[in-house]
């Protein structure tokens, strides 16, 4: 029983055993004995889309897209700083040893709760029968998301393929590709570290089965956010692929999701308006929070943690803490000046033609002397502090096809179409683009030149989105801030595991420094 205590505290082995998909409330009777038998479990085509509706709420965590996996590649980076309005993320501002991403739980539960669903589907015995449109429906929706979970694992315990400090790797994440419902199970269960190669491997795979169900699903497998869908696999593939330094696929697919859906791509014009829609229209895949009970609060929610305003442009009402706010450097990339920022005089004096920069502006004085914030989660859901939060949108698919094709090396090196991306994001954000002296020197950019300004496109086009932390270790880069720069090779570029995890698993080797 001592034992069974102690391993109840790793994630990684007893992860969702006997809790998968309890946030379905009603709609699956748990049994509360040792084991749990999810063929009779998923009774119905109204279990099975509830216990999918599960394993999808976890992305709403705020270790997961609910703050930190938004928030903390700001503050980690050189993009965010702490206003120490409540203490929240001051920490991870200042790059505290131990302040970091705390994600390995959510996932880890998430990931059983679709490799229990995975295991199941295919021994259902509904009536009528499972169809293969329904079955590929579900197992598209299920594989995406474990696609997503073990890369954001990866992505935040691990190196990134291509930037690695040799001596400090210590490998990817645990690779658990079946359910756990059984305490025996769980309490033998002690995975290893899988090679960083081999986890990309496996969302690679998950991510293309993902593609092809969900292609052959009809149209709740095709059209939509909220889910999984044949583009929103295609587009992390994309992503994923550029993670791995394979330029070749990241350009296959970004020009896939490009083919179906440049389109979507915002212009001046309308680009804050659809910062300001419930559903972003660049979105090919956001984490949706419908109902008031979803909200996560003024203590973590997106909407507090980065701005005090209740509403863009009213100063008089406050509402959340504004806890990370735009550096001088950010600032500065989205062309807008700020006197005496962070004090009661502040005031914004000039913008530049970008209108990325609109949805950052003064906020409050009701927590402290005001900062300028970011509006881009803002709470449309029709309460304060629930905002969707987008996490893939058409515009990273032209910028990272443009970042592939001014790789210099690479077998997608195309510095003539790279620019032609460039241009048509800049194009599509700055309201005097055509005709302006930042359009003729851009014309002239090639060579490392074009290559920095697509680099720096990305710090502007998703700032406060979650990348930015993110795109310096992928190329391994220091990180230049105050108070204290973060080179590339401290061990602080890695988060430690949780202690539970390694306490219950022999086989788990924590990351350096810890």
């Amino acid at each position: 029983m001592k034992k069974f205590l102690k391993y109840k505290k790793s994630s990684v082995l007893l992860l969702a055993g006997l809790l998968a998909f309890s946030s379905c409330e009603n709609a699956l009777d748990v049994d509360p004995r040792q084991s749990i038998d999810m063929a009779t479990a998923l009774s119905s085509r109204e279990t099975v889309n509830a216990a999918i509706a599960s394993a999808y709420s976890r992305l709403k965590s705020a270790r997961a897209y609910g703050r930190d996996m938004v928030a903390l590649p700001e503050a980690l980076a050189d993009n965010g700083q702490a206003t120490n309005r409540s203490g929240r993320l001051l920490n991870e501002s200042n790059n505290v040893p131990g302040a970091h991403f705390a994600s390995w739980q959510n996932y880890y539960y998430t990931i059983n709760e679709v490799n229990l669903a995975l295991d199941a589907i295919p021994s259902l015995n509904l009536v009528p029968a499972v169809s293969e449109q329904e079955r590929n429906l579900w197992e598209g929706r299920l594989q995406f998301l474990r696609a997503i979970s073990y890369f954001d694992l990866v992505r935040s315990y691990a190196y990134i393929p291509g930037a690695v400090v040799p001596s400090q790797a210590k490998g990817g994440v645990p690779l658990v590709l079946t359910g756990v419902k059984e305490l025996a199970d769980a309490v033998n269960r002690l995975p290893e570290r899988a090679p960083i190669a081999d986890v990309y491997a496996q969302i690679y795979a998950d991510l293309k089965a993902a593609e092809t169900k969900l292609g052959n699903a009809g149209t709740a497998g095709t059209s939509g956010t909220a889910w999984g869908t044949r583009v929103a696999a295609q587009a992390l593939l994309a992503r994923v692929a550029l993670y791995n330094k394979d330029y070749a696929t990241a350009k296959e697919y970004a020009d896939k999701v490009i083919a179906s859906h440049g389109s979507k791509l915002l212009t001046p014009t309308n680009y804050v308006a659809g910062w300001r829609s419930a559903v972003n229209p660049e979105s090919l895949f956001e984490v949706t929070y419908s109902i008031n009970a979803e909200n996560i609060g003024v203590n973590e929610s997106l909407q507090t943690t980065f701005t005090s305003l209740v509403t863009p442009g009213v100063r008089t009402q406050t509402g959340g803490f504004g806890d990370l706010v735009p550096t001088s450097g950010l600032l500065t990339a989205l062309g807008i000046t700020v006197t005496g920022n962070g004090t009661n005089s502040a005031a914004i004096t000039a913008r530049n033609s970008d209108v990325r920069n609109l949805l950052f502006e003064l906020g409050t004085s009701g927590r402290g002397a005001p900062f300028v914030e970011t509006t881009k989660y803002i709470g449309k859901n029709g309460f304060i502090n629930l905002d969707n939060a987008p996490v893939l949108r058409i515009a990273e698919m032209y910028l990272i096809r443009a970042e592939v094709q001014a790789t210099a090396g690479a077998s997608t090196f195309n510095e003539v179409e790279a620019l032609k991306d460039l241009v048509r994001i800049k194009t599509n954000r700055y309201s005097d683009y055509v005709g302006s002296a930042i359009a003729t020197a851009d014309a002239a950019l090639t060579g490392s030149a074009l290559y920095e300004e697509i680099i720096r496109q990305r710090r502007i086009e998703f700032a406060f989105e979650g990348h930015r932390f993110f795109d310096m270790k992928r190329l391994g880069r220091d990180i230049v801030k105050s108070p204290s720069n973060l080179l590339f090779t401290d061990f602080r570029i890695l988060p430690s595991i949780p202690v539970r995890e390694l306490d219950g698993n022999p086989n788990l080797v924590n990351n350096v420094g810890y």
